[in-house]
């Protein structure tokens, strides 16, 4: 009887494991037929729409960078800024190296605040990425490494920040995203912080993106309470617009915050806007006076906190550098806004 019970377990031993063998082989010859795409990263979901935005395009004081391309694959970068009312006069050096599979960059300023970046590419699908921000101010130093792998119609990505195994802290974040139609995507995140020892957090957000020929839909709800929703349409090859809501269901508080921007580009000109429901307004004017010589004009008005300020730079070009001069020195034109709209005119000084 023994022997005929170690027969029968032998014939069905693999009889099990071609059964799902053959079922993993048949999903991925489906999904093969099916030729989604790939739905891009989690933390690009926003993307889009966040190009519409002015977030990282406004100023105030003055700002100068020199580019300098030593080699194909290195360059350093030399920034000064001065006259901003938010931050004292600083000198900035950057450098950048571009290889086949590896990126690195960092900059350093007079402060000794040291700021590095690095990914490398084992392959087209699989990158390392690893982040550094080192500072005197205590608490302000971060370290993250990062894995990025991207598949013919998922993406999965596994974040750690400030790990530390002596003390048992740091956060944790694992993301993956699937297209489960040509056009509809469906991802999920899963975030694990540790700041102390003794406290412990987790909790998670889905996410759905649909995309469309001309128009990306994206709606994400975490678990903390937030839900942030964003539309970005492109009219056609010279205009963009993107909106995103922001919503706050705490309970301790309640909020919500709705952004529209949009982006015009003319033949020798472009032009970008943004407003949102707290009051703020902000405009970009670029003018390409030629083809290395570009003026700018920005204004920010925030009508809530009755703060505005205005700059105006100069970006110029040359065969084998670049600078950009940011002079905030337009008393006339601010006098003239400030009798228009009745505020008080911010960084009007160089």
């Amino acid at each position: 009887m023994a022997g005929l019970g170690e027969k029968v377990l032998s014939k069905s031993t693999p009889s099990t494991s071609w059964s799902l063998s053959s079922l993993l082989n048949g999903i991925s010859e489906y999904r093969e037929k099916l030729n989604l795409p790939n739905p891009g990263t989690f933390e690009g979901l926003h993307r889009e729409v966040k190009a519409t935005f002015l977030t990282n395009q406004l100023f105030d004081g003055g700002r100068a960078d020199l580019t300098r391309v030593l080699s194909p694959n290195l360059q350093v970068t030399h920034s000064f800024t001065m006259g901003s009312a938010l931050a004292p006069p600083m000198y900035n050096f950057g450098a950048a190296y571009i290889g086949t599979k590896s990126f690195l960059h960092g900059t350093i300023d007079t402060d000794g605040t040291l700021a590095a970046r690095m990914n490398y590419a084992w392959n087209a699908k699989n990158v390392t990425k690893i982040q550094a921000h080192i500072t005197s101010v205590p608490g302000h130093s971060m370290l993250q490494l990062e894995q990025d792998y991207q598949g013919s119609d998922y993406s999965i990505n596994y974040k750690t920040i400030n790990p530390s195994p002596v003390e048992n802290t740091g956060i944790y974040i694992l993301s993956y995203i699937q297209s489960v139609t040509q056009k509809l995507a469906l991802g999920v995140e899963t975030v694990y912080q540790k700041p102390t020892p003794d406290s412990e957090e987790c909790f998670k957000s889905l996410v759905a993106k649909y995309s469309g020929k001309n128009y990306i839909a994206t709606v994400q709800w975490q678990e903390i309470g937030t839900i942030q929703a964003s539309y970005f349409q492109k009219i056609n090859e010279k205009v963009e617009f993107g909106t995103e809501l922001q919503i706050l269901v705490g309970r301790e508080r309640r909020d919500a915050l709705c952004t529209v921007g949009g982006k015009f580009d003319f033949r020798t000109s472009t032009l970008r806007g943004q407003v949102d429901t707290s009051g703020r307004v902000c405009v970009v004017i670029e003018q390409k006076i030629t083809p290395a010589l570009s003026f700018l004009i920005t204004g920010d008005i925030e009508h809530m906190k009755l703060f505005t300020f205005f700059s105006k730079p100069k970006t110029i070009l040359l065969a084998n550098s670049m600078s950009i001069c940011y002079v905030d020195c337009w008393p006339l034109l601010a006098e003239h806004i400030k009798i228009w709209c009745g505020h008080s005119i911010g960084s009007i000084e160089f």
